[in-house]
């Protein structure tokens, strides 16, 4: 075929087409900044010349009429069908057509017989390749991917665990090979074969060619940015689909853009993944000065114990840092590392985090190193309280630690084993009741010991440790200390829950850490949300005592605010039994309305304007109770005593909180996502509207390819790698993690062997059902009867019928009757039940003369 005809089709003021024989074309272009290419105009990249007439050769250079990398990629070209006006150009070239042909780079022949392959229907793949001596490529060639066949020796490995792939290669001689002329040095085609021994893909299936799919960059930067925020790769394939028309127009299956995925995801992890974390934390310590990171390492140089805590959780424990609940989950890591999380509450009473330990294991050492670290990052401020479960490693290292704070042990945790320990309902609402109310130390040792003696639990051994622990647990004894209205680890599990959307047990450390940072940044940004809603926002006053309500409305955070206001609408169910007046302060008595057994005493010094109830509400939570409100209204006040607000609850609170540091210096790949979603996002409209209307795509599709063309001119031609953060990559050779086994696994029982697979049909090792002998002998012994009447119907050889299976085992051993009637000949009784099932490939002696076919049909 002659293809001088198909090439060109512009005016002849810009092109002058000269054939130079009936296999070489080439084409004149007197402007020397564009060139046609099966009616498709594109712009000669810069610093590539045009060719001169008075330099016309033998080879014409054929580089300028082909979709290259180069300007696939950045004008848009996809080689689709639907984006050429006549793909049997392609399709009908024949080798002397090409061989012959010149081309600039391995590069541009590359493009051009992967264009021809895609419109002919195949994929190709890269073969031979030569170097000379000064390692310069001379010879390149490109084969079909069915060229060759598969290696005898994955044939004949029949113990595989896993069902092999099907043959693909198929000997196939369909190729092209260049080689490289000294003089002009310029490629020349050598080879060109066409001739295909398989049938040619149909233009529905090229999508699943492999030479022909293909992740853009672009769909992987969008992808990275939709995984950040939870959204799968299934729905971002989805979403490519939807975009593109259909699946044919993706260019690419779900699974590359997973393989794809998961080749930048490791590239982001330096040579170890502790590497990774360490230079992550250093480059966040540039971007916020005050971020604390520290970590030990185990004899074998890896990764142990890490702990750390950025500027606003250490701003957020100097001014909430009076309570603190720990607490460990699993499942949130590949390594298996247990995350402990510090939290408290803020003043909007609403759970805040101090800072997050990944820990080897939980014994007392690791947690005292852990609690050490970090009131060194706290600048050595220990909480008043403390909030734990029973575990004894935790208590031991809060008494080594932090001897002074008040353990508390998480009444959540006791519930439950009470149910565990007793097992009795009624019992398990008494001691909740024991455990949650405030009564005295008396009536407290009144009510138990007549619960255990209801129950009959004077031997108990649990019993008995939970009441010499009862300083621990029970309200009576915790009364006096601030516990800023926790009584549980209910935050930290709460905030497991929360964090399980963002983690899970497959991420690796580095991984691991961006999404906690993820996570970090949507809980301050709704700590964000509340100070604006208190700072523009009053609430609705609806109690009896207006004045007193406002005034906790203008001082406390909303939250605060509400559990506040329940306490002044309380009061009203509250009467005075009596008043004592003394010399500096009152002294009132009160009841509830319909209790009349149950007395508070509330105290008032009007020199100091105090208040203090015997409820210690304010002692505990550290807001104004009920009684107090009742003495409130009998003194006319419309104010709250300012001994009654605590700071720690106000919109106030933080007013001197350190400034957050916004650093210039942010991480490059942070940088880069930020751009990248604002040019998304800008773009959006203007796409909107282009789609519209055909001229308005024509003219955004032509503006497009010309932006692209100069970006990626303005781009560095050496692109910065997302795993070195901020400029900053040192190589501290710190091994990765060993796997952890924690407190909260279900213990298994070890097994020091290698675990073999087993078939799950006969339960022996070293194969699976798919291809288990069981079944060729359930599918003899089920359908025997239509298998011997398709042998007879199909079998015509005219020789004697004696013959034998020439394969041995078990699976053969099944035999049944067969009357075979072998072109009249005498009938006669198969040996081998096997035969009609998997025989189809297999050898048979007959008369001791091989024979090789299919036997059953």
């Amino acid at each position: 075929m002659n293809i001088d005809s198909n090439i060109g089709s512009t005016s002849k003021s810009n092109y002058d087409l000269k054939t130079t024989s009936s296999s070489q074309w080439d084409y004149r272009n007197s402007t020397h900044d564009k060139y046609t290419y099966l009616g498709h105009s594109y712009n000669t990249a810069e610093g590539e010349a045009a060719v001169d007439p008075s330099l016309q050769t033998d080879h014409t250079p054929l580089t300028q009429h082909l979709c290259t990398p180069d300007n696939m990629t950045s004008l848009g070209v996809e080689p689709t069908l639907s984006e050429l006006d006549d793909p049997a150009t392609f399709t009908s070239l024949q080798p002397s057509d090409v061989i012959g042909k010149e081309f600039a780079s391995v590069e541009h022949a590359e493009a051009f017989y992967k264009n021809y392959s895609l419109f002919v229907g195949f994929s190709i793949r890269k073969d031979e390749m030569r170097r000379d001596r000064y390692g310069m490529i001379t010879i390149r060639r490109w084969v079909c991917s069915k060229q060759g066949y598969r290696e005898q020796k994955w044939l004949d490995k029949t113990e595989k665990k896993r069902e092999p792939r099907g043959q693909t290669r198929e000997g196939c001689r369909a190729a092209m090979k260049i080689k490289i002329e000294r003089n002009s040095m310029m490629w020349v085609v050598r080879e060109f074969v066409i001739e295909h021994t398989h049938n040619l893909s149909p233009p529905n299936h090229i999508q699943f060619l492999r030479s022909h799919r293909n992740v853009k960059d672009s769909e992987i930067a969008q992808l990275q940015s939709w995984r950040t925020v939870g959204v799968k790769t299934a729905q971002v394939m989805d979403h490519i689909v939807e975009q593109s028309g259909s699946y044919a127009n993706v260019g690419h299956t779900k699974k590359d853009l997973q393989n794809r995925l998961d080749a930048v995801r490791k590239s982001e992890i330096q040579t170890s993944d502790s590497d990774s974390v360490i230079s992550y934390f250093t480059a966040k310590s540039i971007t916020d000065p005050d971020f604390f990171f520290d970590y030990t390492l185990d004899e074998d140089n890896r990764f142990e114990n890490l702990f750390w805590a950025d500027s606003t959780s250490r701003s957020d424990y100097a001014f909430f840092g009076d309570v603190l609940t720990f607490d460990s989950t699993y499942r949130t890591n590949v390594y298996r590392r247990p995350l402990v999380m510090l939290v408290g509450v803020n003043h909007h009473h609403s759970t805040t985090i101090f800072g997050f330990g990944l820990i080897c294991d939980e014994t007392v050492d690791t947690y005292t190193w852990l609690l050490r670290t970090f009131l060194v990052a706290m600048h050595g401020q220990k909480p008043k309280s403390v909030v734990t479960d029973g575990d004894k490693a935790m208590h031991k290292a809060i008494k080594t630690v932090m001897p002074e704070s008040v353990r508390r042990l998480c009444c959540w945790h006791l519930e439950r084993n009470v149910q565990t320990n007793v097992q009795d309902a009624n019992f398990t609402r008494a001691f909740c009741s024991c455990m949650m109310n405030f009564m005295t130390e008396d009536e407290f040792d009144l009510q138990w010991v007549s619960m255990v003696e209801k129950f009959g639990l004077q031997n108990n051994e649990w019993v008995s440790a939970m009441y010499s622990k009862r300083k621990q647990w029970a309200e009576t004894f915790l009364r006096d200390n601030f516990f800023g209205g926790m009584r549980s680890t209910q935050r930290c599990e709460s905030m497991n829950s929360y964090l399980n959307r963002f983690v899970h047990c497959r991420l690796k450390m580095y991984e691991f850490l961006k999404n906690i940072d993820r996570a970090l940044d949507r809980i301050r940004n709704t700590e964000t949300q509340h100070d604006y809603q208190c700072s523009t926002t009053e609430p609705v006053y609806s109690t009896h005592l207006l004045g007193l309500e406002k005034h906790a409305g203008q001082n406390y955070t909303r939250n605060v605010f509400f559990l506040v206001r329940d306490e002044i609408r309380e009061e009203a169910a509250l009467s005075i039994v009596n008043c004592v007046q003394d010399v500096d302060n009152f002294t009132y008595t009160f009841k509830k309305f319909g209790i009349a057994n149950r007395i508070w005493t509330t105290r008032f010094i009007p020199s100091v304007n105090q208040i203090h109830c015997s409820c210690k509400m304010f002692d505990t939570a550290g807001l104004p109770c009920r009684h107090s409100f009742s003495v409130m209204k009998a003194m006319d006040m419309q104010h709250i005593p300012s001994s009654l607000i605590l700071h720690r609850w106000t919109t106030r609170a933080k007013d001197f909180s350190a400034i957050k540091y916004a650093c210039e210096a942010t991480p490059a790949p942070i940088m880069e996502k930020a751009r990248y979603g604002s040019l998304s996002s800008k773009c959006n409209k203007m796409c909107y509207f282009a789609s519209k209307s055909d001229d308005g795509f024509k003219e955004a599709n032509g503006e497009i390819d010309k932006l692209t063309l100069h970006m990626q001119e303005l781009m560095p031609s050496s692109p910065i790698n997302s795993k070195n953060v901020s400029g900053v990559h040192h190589v501290h050779n710190v091994k990765d993690p060993s796997m952890a086994a924690t407190k909260g696994s279900v213990r298994r029982k070890k097994n020091t062997g290698v675990k073999q697979r087993k078939c799950g049909k006969c339960g022996l090792p070293g194969h699976t059902a798919k291809i288990c002998h069981a079944n060729v002998q359930t599918k003899n012994s089920s359908v025997s009867t239509n298998a011997v009447h398709m042998y007879e119907q199909n079998w015509t050889q005219n020789t004697d019928p004696s013959y034998g299976c020439s394969f041995t085992g078990p699976s053969h051993s099944f035999t049944f009757p067969v009357n075979e009637d072998c072109g009249g000949d005498t009938p006669h009784d198969s040996e081998c039940g096997t035969i009609g099932f998997d025989h189809s490939s297999s050898t048979f002696d007959m008369h001791g003369y091989p024979w090789w076919g299919t036997a059953r049909r």
